[in-house]
């Protein structure tokens, strides 16, 4: 007698966690692919590496990380901390160390599905997971290989955390509020600072009592472990004289940084529109890499946006909505850092608009549904498909692959002969080739003197934005010593040049 097979939730729910698992790891090959070739190694990844390299060879452990854009103001350490063992492990290399954070935010991923899953639906948390997985920019993001590109999972362990403690009740919650929050600051304290205002915009709307959260162990339990993440912020400070305070006092007071004398002023309709634009774009561009929808079908995605969101019966939907207008209607007001915004200032509530998008998508029409999402991955499939395949020998081309080309190049033509190197860069500090020589030149057994000897090696990079400056360096150039050889290795240039009357031993 045949016996029919019910299927049940559980090989249901198999086949789901297995399309997530092909989601992660297509999620982790389009960041970690090529990063020896297409790595963006700079100004900041530059100094960076050479913080991490004095931290493990045990000449200095600092107490504050990376500068930020104003005046005085330093992150906490955690960025170098983080990275330190990924640089050991790759014994120097940065690839190395770039690939290991492209994996940290593919974790992000599993995070988006299970948050969707457990305080929305199983749907939102696979569509969340699918856009972060392949949306063109935040791939980049995640390559970009700076303090920031972290910060997107550790705000989705926060929004983990608010969930537990906002709407189930469990206070261990706070726990893990406290200990993002920490990490947050650390990375990027312009994205993350705004992460204070709306969590507590966030227990007025969910009506949570002050006195019983204050009452309660968790709080100073995760009072005590903020505090702490401080320690080594406040030991600088009182090594110096309380230097950061004094700085942000100045930039909230207007005295640094600031636009006619002000970081904070009441919006003007220009100033509003110019935001409202700047959030369009910062957040659009995540779903349309190209933004090639005409203003009008725009307009009509983010009213069709905010009106799904808006009757939306799902508290923790209304949740992520609040935490996610906080930082946009304070940027309304901000017009310190000589009224510069930059994309990375909203690099912490990215995920949270994956999430209300992945909400606003799963509520479509199937038809409505089939048709955006196979137009995301057409627009953002053709980018990163372009990105991966790119060759390092385009004429502005400047990564890891081709530096390591001019630096091996050098080191060929020298024949172990003694040389030194002058180099320009558009930051001016080429902390990146500083480093590059440190740690790749020597490993092919060579390494610029310190010393002035006769053959000279000039490296510079295009300036786009300030080719007189290139000019004038190359100008410069030209009265130290003749050209004997030029080869370019797409946006860097190399010349072998002979300085006259010098000793080359």
């Amino acid at each position: 007698m045949c016996q029919k097979i019910k299927v049940g939730p559980k090989i249901g729910q198999n086949r789901w966690l297995f399309l997530l698992l092909l989601i992660w790891l297509a999620g982790v090959f389009v960041r970690v692919y090529r990063q020896g070739d297409l790595l963006g190694f700079y100004y900041d990844q530059g100094r960076d590496a050479l913080a991490i390299k004095q931290i493990l060879q045990g000449k200095n452990f600092p107490a504050i990380g990376p500068t930020t854009g104003l005046e005085g103001i330093f992150l906490g350490p955690f960025w170098f901390y983080f990275l330190a063992p990924f640089y050991f492990i790759g014994h120097g290399n940065p690839a190395v160390a770039a690939v290991l954070v492209g994996v940290v935010d593919s974790l992000t991923i599993f995070l988006l599905y299970g948050l969707g899953k457990k305080f929305v639906n199983e749907k939102v948390g696979l569509i969340a997971a699918f856009l972060w997985a392949f949306s063109y920019w935040l791939v980049r993001s995640a390559r970009w290989f700076s303090n920031p590109s972290p910060l997107p999972f550790f705000t989705v362990l926060l929004l983990w955390g608010l969930g537990k403690w906002l709407i189930e009740k469990k206070g261990r919650g706070m726990l893990v509020v406290a200990f993002s929050l920490a990490i947050s600051l650390q990375l990027e304290a312009a994205s993350a600072v705004f992460y204070f205002p709306a969590i507590f915009l966030l227990l007025i709307y969910a009506k949570i009592s002050f006195r019983n959260v204050w009452k309660g162990k968790y709080f100073w339990w995760s009072s005590a472990l903020f505090l702490a993440s401080l320690v080594p912020q406040f030991a600088f400070e009182l090594k110096n004289h309380f230097l950061i305070s004094r700085h942000l006092i100045n930039f909230f007071l207007g005295r640094l940084n600031s636009n006619d004398g002000a970081s904070w002023v009441f919006p003007g309709f220009l100033l509003v529109k110019q935001r409202l634009f700047w959030y369009q774009h910062v957040f659009f561009v995540q779903f349309d890499p190209n933004l090639r929808w005409p203003w009008v079908a725009i307009l009509i995605f983010w009213i069709f946006f905010l009106l799904a969101v808006l009757k939306s019966k799902n508290f923790f939907v209304k949740l992520l909505f609040l935490f996610w207008l906080t930082p946009l209607f304070f940027l309304f007001f901000f017009t310190g850092n000589y009224g510069h915004l930059y994309d990375y200032y909203l690099t912490g509530f990215l995920p949270v608009f994956i999430i209300l998008l992945a909400y606003v998508l799963s509520r479509l029409p199937y038809l409505a549904f089939t048709v955006l999402l196979v137009y995301f991955i057409w627009q953002n499939g053709a980018l990163l498909r372009n990105y991966l395949v790119a060759g390092v020998d385009g004429p502005t081309h400047i990564t890891l692959g081709n530096q390591k080309k001019a630096i091996a190049w050098i080191c060929r033509d020298a024949v172990k002969k003694p040389f030194n190197v002058d180099v320009y860069v558009p930051p001016v500090i080429p902390y990146a080739w500083d480093y590059l020589w440190q740690w790749y030149g020597t490993g092919l057994g060579c390494y610029p003197l310190k010393r002035m000897v006769s053959r000279l090696y000039t490296v510079w990079e295009i300036d786009p934005p300030h080719p007189e400056r290139l000019e004038s360096w190359l100008e410069r150039q030209r009265g130290i010593g003749r050209i004997e050889m030029q080869v370019r290795f797409g946006g860097i240039g190399v010349e072998r040049r002979l300085r006259a009357n010098l000793d080359e031993k």
